[in-house]
């Protein structure tokens, strides 16, 4: 009822994260226990009448604050905050006050020894008998809490601390860790908070204590001057724990392992069918095959958690991403002795809508959830990426992006980042990380066993003959051609492309343009027309659309009948179904470079001047009109011999057929 009524306190809790850092240049260290916790905070006399409580025994009232409150950690951990950096002071200061408050406890025992002696207590109790308001505002040690000098906002007289902070740390609630350069350092920074905490009247326990040790246990972590491990108790008990048979313990089997996430590379990558079991899956007729051997695999990576080096502001930062069908991985590294050493793992399962995000969109979704994580540690450092792909690069650099790409872009701004392609055949990187760290090349290969039910199943090619673009000649809509070229390709050189919109039967010219692109392939650029003039479709409030052109790549990924894996192609496919999907329908037809003059002739003309223009030149469309002659292959009723030939031979790749996809 009182947690229930009580306005929350907002005061910034510390993360345990933030505590586990800056501690590389520390030799010895400590760790501290506060004493007695929310007990060595006093209630006010308001508190303690709101706190009172009835029970067999009689009527009571907590004199320290209890465990259970809903703002008791805030208001213990300000106190602790508050003793550490010296932000404000009772009136008259901390050593006044601490004497005046040692003289209230003295007068204050006395007193209760005379009570106690002049007082019978009644033989039976009730609720409404005792009334102890005298005693409370008698109470010498409440009298000095309770007055001006001891909060500074009943006397709203202002005080400024006279104290500097004991170190550059925070402690969680009454956890304490620091340590110094050398013993005699430590030993000081030690000295100074115990007497700090003497004079704001806070205790120590000694046998929960640590004092001025090489290594020393901390919220279930052990610092060494190495880096920090693990517990290894608490890693001991959770690679002990079987197979749960129900949903609640499988939740306390992760919940364990996500408190130690740090410290188990690709647990998310591990750990997504184990976090998709539901309870009607542990009965006896499911296969548990994929979660038991991902549990096997996880306790397995529990015992052998590595040492994390302190993370070092000094050195650069170098992360290694790894990403598949169903999770995010990534791994923050630094350099120590020629050897990249692991300073945390970071990862996570991917959502929904983000399952169909292509492989290298997804690498960049695990280095923007790093960068997040570690956003305190990494702002304004040089980070050195090792990526799968090149898109990263490209996202980073480029100046023309569109999509969701435009969105990583901004998010990744801030930083500066060094990308590095690593590919299969690249051993040297391999052999420049530390021995606890996987490499993402091939991992792919090894996790075909663990796989979630529901994730990373192969996508079904779908027959071409069921969208093969073929009209009758009364046939009333819009066909869309393109075309793209480029100089110097293997450079990655400028380029140029066109789309041309056409209305049928009579196959007037809708909208006609082309577009010069700096720096591309023509690959890329033939991509880049067809998804501009799709764009330019929509705009015009047009459903139905036919898509022809003479670059059987763009066509054959775009209909699924080819894979494509280039990965700046994957980005232009994603953006083009992004588009076709606000269509009622689209169909393909792919045709040879003379039946598409038109288009053709336009990114030509781009290329050479180097600049796009939109024709709007009456003259000009009736030339494009004399060129074009996709109505000599798009209709179902022409000549078939002539449309045979003048059309790309497609191969359809259907459920039945075992043969290789080809790759783009």
């Amino acid at each position: 009822m009182v947690n229930a009524i009580t306005v929350a306190l907002e005061y910034a809790m510390p993360l345990v994260d933030d505590l586990l850092t800056e501690l590389e240049s520390y030799l010895w260290f400590c760790s501290l226990d506060a004493a007695s916790g929310f007990w060595a905070v006093m209630m006010t006399s308001r508190a303690r009448r709101i706190s009172a409580f009835v029970c067999a025994l009689g009527h009571f009232e907590w004199l320290r604050m209890p465990f259970g409150l809903k703002n008791a950690p805030m208001i213990y951990q300000r106190l602790i905050d508050n003793a550490l950096w010296g932000f404000v002071q009772p009136k008259g200061g901390w050593t006044v006050f601490a004497e005046r408050m040692r003289s209230a406890e003295s007068a204050m025992t006395a007193q209760r020894s005379r009570n106690s002696a002049m007082t019978e207590r009644p033989g039976v109790l009730t609720k409404f008998e005792a009334d102890y308001s005298a005693l409370t505002t008698s109470d010498p040690v409440q009298a000095l809490v309770n007055g001006p000098d001891g909060d500074m906002f009943s006397s709203g007289e202002h005080v400024e601390s006279s104290h500097v902070p004991v170190f550059g740390r925070r402690s969680f609630v009454d956890d304490i860790c620091f340590g110094g350069v050398d013993f005699d350092d430590c030993l000081e920074t030690l000295g100074r908070l115990l007497t700090r905490f003497a004079e704001c009247r806070i205790s120590v326990s000694f046998t929960k204590s640590i004092f001025v040790q090489p290594k020393v246990d901390f919220l279930s972590h052990v610092v060494t001057p190495e880096g920090i491990a693990a517990d290894p108790k608490k890693l001991a008990a959770v690679a002990e724990i079987p197979f749960p048979r129900n949903k609640k313990g499988m939740q306390a089997f992760l919940g364990a392992l996500n408190y130690y996430s740090r410290f188990i590379q690709n647990l998310a990558v591990y750990g997504a069918v184990l976090y998709q079991l539901k309870e009607g899956n542990f009965g006896s007729s499911t296969d548990l095959s994929a979660a038991q051997a991902s549990f096997a695999e996880l306790k397995r990576k529990v015992i052998e958690a590595p040492i994390l080096r302190h993370f070092d502001s000094v050195k650069d930062v170098h992360v290694m991403l790894f990403a598949n069908e169903w999770a995010l991985s990534s791994t923050l590294m630094q350099l120590h002795d020629d050897k990249l050493h692991p300073v945390r793992f970071c990862g996570r399962v991917l959502k929904d809508n983000e399952v169909n995000y292509l492989p290298a969109e997804k690498e960049v979704l695990a280095l923007l959830q790093l960068l997040k994580v570690c956003y305190t540690l990494l702002l304004g450092k040089t980070i050195h990426v090792y990526t799968r792909f090149s898109t990263l690069e490209w996202v980073f650099n480029s100046k023309s992006l569109y999509g969701r790409e435009v969105s990583f872009a901004v998010l990744l701004s801030p930083h500066h980042l060094i990308i590095k392609r690593v590919r299969e055949r690249d051993t040297d990187f391999a052999q420049l990380l530390q021995a606890s760290i996987t490499p993402s090349i091939g991992l792919d290969k090894s996790l075909a066993h663990i796989a979630p039910p529901s994730k990373g199943s192969a996508s079904v090619r779908m027959d071409p003959e069921l969208l093969y673009a073929r009209v009758p000649s009364d046939f009333v809509g819009h066909v869309l051609s393109f075309d793209g070229s480029a100089k110097t390709e293997k450079n990655g050189g400028y380029g140029s492309c066109s789309w041309i919109l056409w209305r049928l039967p009579t196959w007037d010219i809708e909208i006609a343009a082309s577009a010069h692109l700096s720096s591309t392939t023509v690959n890329i650029a033939e991509y880049t027309g067809m998804n501009h003039g799709v764009a330019a479709a929509l705009d015009r409030g047009i459903t139905d659309l036919i898509i022809v052109g003479d670059s059987r790549l763009a066509i054959q990924q775009s209909m699924g009948v080819i894979a494509c894996k280039k990965d700046k192609l994957q980005v232009e496919l994603a953006r083009h179904k992004t588009l076709t999907k606000q269509l009622s329908s689209t169909r393909y037809l792919h045709v040879l470079r003379t039946y598409n003059a038109s288009a053709d002739a336009l990114a030509t003309e781009a290329l050479e001047a180097k600049a796009g223009r939109v024709i709007l030149n009456a003259e000009r469309k009736a030339e494009l009109q004399v060129l074009n002659r996709i109505q000599e292959v798009v209709y179902v009723d022409r000549d078939s011999a002539k449309t045979d030939e003048a059309t790309a031979n497609i191969t359809a790749v259907t459920r039945n057929q075992a043969r290789q996809v080809p790759l783009s």
